[in-house]
């Protein structure tokens, strides 16, 4: 959201696992880090050496069929008018995103009629992004990793990528307390810790988001507050040992936070980008079950993301078990089509009508308007099917249209 990116930006973007299965790992790696960059002489010499223009564009062939592809281009007939011939939209997408990001979302916003959008983006510039409608999660993964844990474990840059993202959150919120590094005390950091999330979320933030399942598994066993400091100081001292208990506890000590103050906490479950770097298995819902079934967290609010794809109906039977886990199915209604209405029929007969939660996970405004538009479209099929099928009657479809696109999202978060 800080920067704008062309239409032809957000599709490379989504191609590179094309690129990565057919050049030498250290080839990507630098392709990727040019591409970051804007290194274009390196890019050149890759190009040459190993094609990597003509796998890109292959890549980008092969997904000018999904749905995303599709998505992405109506996101943009919504937004930048239906009219014109597609370089016109293209000229216009230029022109607004030339008057700073937020332009373009606040269009978008008006365009979808989201008039309030919840973003887990690290800090939100007030000059720029209007507090009315746009609200901040904040992610407690920078938290967990006080120590860079190095190298990637297998394939790809989503790892890594996400490692760098935590340990500059974290640079910059241990500047704001006068520290260049994490304290070399255990409960000197976790003071921190307070202090630090204590103040964004008196500074805005509604709730708390953990994105880890990009980079370990998301099974937060129970540990003690003694194991965590023997690996904190561990790994103060530049030691190599098991990282889980700290993070664990990490967790568990913020979830309890949360929960007394009334906070709900999103936790991504399912599949990442179309990159290698994260591993699916590591974001399965039922790892949850241990944190899940903590009886002191039972008023925590836990929203779980993106409809866990492909663990659509695994997401469905944790919140049918505990009343206080939801399901949002952001990012759904611009990657699965066909899947979400099959879903959204299976949770909305099966689950009380509080459970589920529209959401779009968009990082582009084309995304925004499309996203909107197609989970009506998907939840106006499955409500008229359930009606002709017997299932609801009028009142009920209505009642639960208005549920599942805001009135679940406003009780959670309370807005």
């Amino acid at each position: 959201m800080s920067r704008f990116r062309t239409v032809e930006q957000i599709e490379r973007a989504f191609a590179t696992a094309h690129l990565e299965a057919n050049v030498p790992p250290a080839v990507y790696l630098e392709y990727i880090a040019a591409r970051n960059a804007g290194d274009a002489a390196t890019l050149a010499r890759l190009d040459a050496g190993h094609g990597t223009e003509a796998l890109m564009l292959a890549g980008l062939t092969f997904r000018s069929t999904t749905f995303f592809a599709r998505a992405l281009r109506e996101g943009c007939r919504d937004l930048y008018g239906p009219s014109g011939d597609w370089d016109a939209l293209m000229r216009t997408a230029q022109e607004w995103g030339e008057r700073g990001p937020a332009w373009p979302y606040d269009r978008a916003i008006e365009v979808a009629r989201t008039p309030i959008v919840l973003t887990d983006v690290p800090y939100i510039d007030r000059a720029h992004w209007r507090s009315e409608h746009f609200r901040q999660i904040a992610r407690i993964d920078p938290y967990l990793y006080p120590f860079h844990p190095g190298t990637a474990p297998g394939r790809g840059t989503e790892y890594q990528r996400f490692h760098t993202v935590f340990a500059n959150v974290l640079a910059k919120e241990l500047q704001g307390y006068g520290m260049a590094q994490p304290p070399a005390g255990f409960d000197d950091y976790i003071q921190f810790v307070d202090a630090s999330l204590a103040r964004r979320v008196d500074e805005g933030a509604i709730g708390l988001k953990i994105v880890s399942a990009y980079v370990r598994k998301i099974d937060f066993a129970d540990a003690n507050r003694d194991e965590a400091a023997s690996v904190y100081t561990a790994l103060a001292t530049g030691k190599t040992v098991d990282t889980a208990p700290l993070e664990n506890f990490i967790v568990r000590r913020l979830a309890h936070w949360a929960a007394e103050r009334s906070l709900p906490m999103q936790i991504h479950v399912g599949m990442g980008h179309p990159e290698p770097g994260m591993r699916v298995a590591n974001s399965a819902p039922f790892l949850l079950e241990r944190f899940l079934d903590t009886p002191s967290l039972n008023r925590l609010r836990v929203v779980l993301l993106h409809g866990g794809y492909p663990f659509s109906s695994d997401v469905a039977a944790l919140a049918q078990t505990y009343g206080n886990v939801f399901i949002d199915f952001s990012w759904m209604p611009y990657l699965h089509h066909y899947y979400l209405r099959t879903k959204l029929a299976e949770w909305l007969e099966i689950l009380p009508a509080n459970k589920v939660m529209y959401g779009s996970d968009t990082s582009a405004p084309e995304f925004h308007v499309a996203a909107a538009r197609f989970a009506r479209e998907s939840l106006n099929h499955v409500l008229a099917d359930g009606h002709a099928r017997g299932i609801w009657d009028t009142k009920q479809i209505d009642w639960l249209a208005r549920r599942i696109l805001f009135e679940n999202t406003a009780e959670v978060y309370g807005l």
